[in-house]
């Protein structure tokens, strides 16, 4: 059985981190190299989330559109010049978002492959 966490750290926050990188490459402008060290990733990661061959299901994106109203708003943050301590606090209110929206606790059910959990609240 996988908990809401695991589906979190498996599925939401590659996809919450690949839009971010997209974010700040596209709207931003920002270098790789720059990204990279501004999320403590490796630019080769950078890379591929860019090319969309590491950690980007589209489909999850368009299920959970919160991921890209997220990744905004952490990019954003970045650009003004906040430190990690200060925008990962963004990362704790968007899992505890995401884990209360309905599409999320259906992607749940299916994946723990339960039919009657009630860790969300949520029939």
């Amino acid at each position: 059985m996988k908990t809401p966490c695991e589906l979190v750290v498996g599925k939401i926050l590659p996809s919450l981190r690949a839009s971010v990188v997209k974010e700040l490459s596209k709207k931003h402008g920002m270098k790789q190299s720059e990204i990279a060290r501004k999320l403590g990733i490796t630019q080769a990661s950078v890379s591929q989330y860019l090319s969309s061959t590491r950690a980007g299901d589209p489909r999850l994106v368009e299920r959970l559109p919160k991921i890209l109203t997220y990744a905004e708003e952490i990019s954003n943050r970045i650009v003004a010049g906040e430190n990690k301590d200060q925008w990962y606090s963004v990362l704790c209110i968007a899992c505890e978002d995401i884990r209360e929206d309905d599409e999320f606790c259906k992607m749940h059910k299916i994946a723990a492959n339960v039919g009657g959990c009630k860790i969300c609240g949520k029939r």
